[in-house]
């Protein structure tokens, strides 16, 4: 969608430029224009490479998952945790781990969507959500006693990223609880 924009951008400041014979239109369109399309593009280059970076730090793992810069990954030979939450990346022991649960936040938003304010209103709600959602880890950690590990997340029909949350649930309960 930034990439429409951009490009919406960049061709009305064209126009400008073209009938008035000013080159501000352009620049200010081009720049606008560039800036909102090489941003999507720039946020997925960095995306890729710290999953790349990711499959490095959980080889071996039995079973991983990687979102949003935020990573799990279960070795159960070696009875570890890997976790990823940004630049933040440490392995845990199985003894270590404390608690695991899953949040799945939906609702709150606005059915009409008619004015500017209610769009922003369901768009900052649809962003809390997608903050609150998520596969959870408290472990014996001071200075990271809980971990966070993001999930798809869409405003409507989640049952897939349900289906996977309780993956990981059954996945801890058979490898900590059961072993």
């Amino acid at each position: 969608m930034k990439i429409f924009f951009g490009v919406i951008l960049i061709l009305i400041g064209y126009a400008y430029y073209i009938e008035m014979h000013n080159s501000i239109f352009l620049f200010v369109g081009g720049g606008l224009g560039g800036w909102l399309i090489w941003l999507p593009i720039y946020a997925r280059m960095q995306n890729a490479s710290k999953k790349s970076e990711w499959s490095g730090l959980a080889e071996g793992c039995d079973y991983q998952h990687y979102h949003k810069l935020t990573g799990i990954g279960v070795n159960t030979t070696t009875r570890q945790v890997h976790l990823l939450d940004g630049d933040k990346f440490k392995k845990y022991d199985f003894r270590d781990i404390r608690d695991w649960s899953y949040s799945l936040k939906t609702g709150g938003t606005s059915m009409s969507n008619r004015t500017l304010a209610e769009g922003a209103q369901n768009h900052r709600q649809n962003k809390e959500n997608e903050a609150g959602s998520g596969f959870f880890l408290k472990v014996k950690d001071i200075d990271n006693p809980e971990w966070r590990v993001a999930f798809p997340w869409r405003e409507s029909n989640n049952k897939k990223t349900e289906i996977e949350l309780k993956r990981w649930m059954e996945i801890f309960q058979q490898n900590i609880n059961e072993k």
